[in-house]
């Protein structure tokens, strides 16, 4: 009987420390999407500077906060995205609007990956 308790009391910390880790990724995830929306609401150059600045500082903590949680791999994609901004608004690329949605959909994708499902389970 206690073999059948300690067992339940595993499998119930299993599931905690994961609907654990999904909070902290949702939480992490809404900063990035702010910080997102801040550059793509920029009016002016300067102001669209200082928030890939802020979106780059808001990265940093993410990567930090997430990487004992989620793989290096989507994470230093992530951060390619990231370090692209900067030189995309400088040169007044096409393109950046699409980079900024690029990594939305990074973040996006690190939270699927650690919602279970049947297909990754098994």
């Amino acid at each position: 009987m206690k073999r059948i308790l300690i067992s339940i009391i595993i499998i119930a910390a299993i599931i905690a420390a994961g609907c654990f880790a999904i909070a902290g990724i949702e939480a992490e995830n809404a900063k990035i999407y702010g910080a997102i929306e801040e550059v793509l609401n920029s009016e002016s150059e300067e102001e669209a500077a200082a928030a890939v600045e802020e979106l780059e500082d808001a990265f940093r903590e993410y990567s930090k906060r997430l990487s004992c949680i989620v793989d290096e791999d989507i994470l230093e994609e992530m951060e390619g995205a990231v370090c692209m901004l900067k030189p995309m608004l400088q040169s007044d690329s096409d393109e950046f609007t699409a980079q900024c949605e690029l990594i939305r959909s990074y973040a996006k994708r690190i939270l699927d990956r650690e919602i279970p499902s049947p297909g990754r389970i098994l």
